[in-house]
């Protein structure tokens, strides 16, 4: 895939779409009819959300996504994980997100993953599948030593507006984090993403234009490019 390296990456979100310099990656929720059309500003990942848990089963989940793999829709798979304060049982989440964790594994294909109050459970199935790909963890807000927990295990992190938010300790130590282990999102709130770019190259100390080139380094580095 040619990914321009003086683009703007917007890593994770829903239904925004890209400015003329902007690649954006698109979340689709695997219950629904995908209808995607590929370009080359317009990449997808694909999973069932830990919220819809009780939407599929195991068969219909490795079918639908085996599916979108073989036919080169999607380059990660996910958002899967799971959250505690929201959707099914704990146990129901963690099994939905091993048939995940499997496919991704068979494909070598990374794994977008939203954790809410799972940190802990995230990093004990991380080294109970011995899984050997990448994991991104989308929308983190965790603390300085959770942070650089995942890092020192491998992960990556993505961040959103909480960088830009006095109430956030993300946004006090964000300038610490490695910057060949970060992404920048929107997920799915009305951001705009150069401006999330401006504020990072700020508190790091880069230029925009180094920012876009290492994020998109970091992307064909997790897509193994």
């Amino acid at each position: 895939m040619n990914f321009p390296e003086n683009y703007y990456l917007n890593f994770h979100a829903h239904q925004q779409m890209p400015a003329e310099d902007e690649v954006v990656i698109q979340s689709k929720f695997l219950q629904e009819d995908l209808i995607i059309n590929n370009n080359d500003r317009i990449f997808f990942t694909a999973g069932l959300h830990p919220w819809h848990s009780d939407v599929l089963g195991e068969a219909e989940i490795k079918s639908k996504l085996e599916e979108l793999v073989r036919s080169k829709t999607i380059i990660a798979i996910g958002e899967t994980g799971i959250d505690k304060l929201k959707g099914p049982g704990l146990d129901l989440q963690t099994n939905i997100f091993k048939y995940h964790i499997e496919i991704a594994d068979k494909y070598n294909l990374p794994l977008i993953i939203h954790s809410v109050k799972a940190h802990n459970e995230i990093f004990k199935l991380k080294k109970e599948t011995r899984s050997n790909v990448p994991w991104v963890i989308h929308h983190f807000n965790g603390s300085k030593q959770m942070a650089f927990d995942f890092i020192e295990n491998g992960f990556y992190l993505s961040v959103c507006h909480h960088i830009k938010s006095k109430s956030s300790k993300l946004s006090e130590y964000f300038c610490d984090l490695p910057i060949e282990k970060i992404f920048l999102e929107t997920d799915d709130f009305r951001i705009n993403i150069k401006n999330l770019y401006e504020l990072a190259a700020l508190k790091m100390g880069v230029s925009i234009n180094t920012l876009k080139k290492q994020l998109i380094l970091n992307l064909k580095t997790l897509l193994n490019e």
